[in-house]
């Protein structure tokens, strides 16, 4: 009995793998429908593709403003301190860059963003505000 189980299984594998396999050909009318379905799904999944696209460029866009408003903030800021003539804040030879951040948040908003450096002046602080203007 120890041998014979192992060497039945050996031969029903055998006999399994020997057999040839034989696969179901659809005929074209399955086959017609099957390709129209996939047709379907394929042209939904190209309108979703899009959509998410645009999603992730608007999302894209979103934060490359986020950043640069906070980054036009900041040199506001640093402007409006070393404007005052307040000790520990006086203007510094070369006043605070902000890596074109203003210009270029004027281009992506349309809204007109220039700093006065080393001066005390809440323009700027309104003309960045006025980014949120519909």
């Amino acid at each position: 009995m120890r041998r014979a189980l192992p060497a039945l299984f050996v031969f029903v594998l055998a006999c399994a793998l020997a057999l040839p396999a034989t696969a179901a050909t659809p005929n074209p009318k399955q086959m017609a429908g099957q390709i129209r379905a996939l047709q379907a799904q394929v042209k939904k999944l190209q309108k979703t593709v899009k959509t998410m696209n645009t999603a992730v460029t608007q999302t894209r866009t979103l934060a490359v403003v986020g950043l640069l408003y906070s980054a036009c903030s900041t040199a506001a800021t640093a402007d409006a301190f070393a404007g005052t003539g307040i000790a520990g804040f006086t203007a510094a030879p070369n006043p605070v860059a902000d890596y074109q951040s203003c210009s270029d948040l004027s281009t992506v908003t349309g809204t007109t963003v220039a700093r006065q450096p080393n001066t005390a002046t809440a323009n700027v602080f309104q003309a960045l505000l006025n980014v949120f203007k519909p």
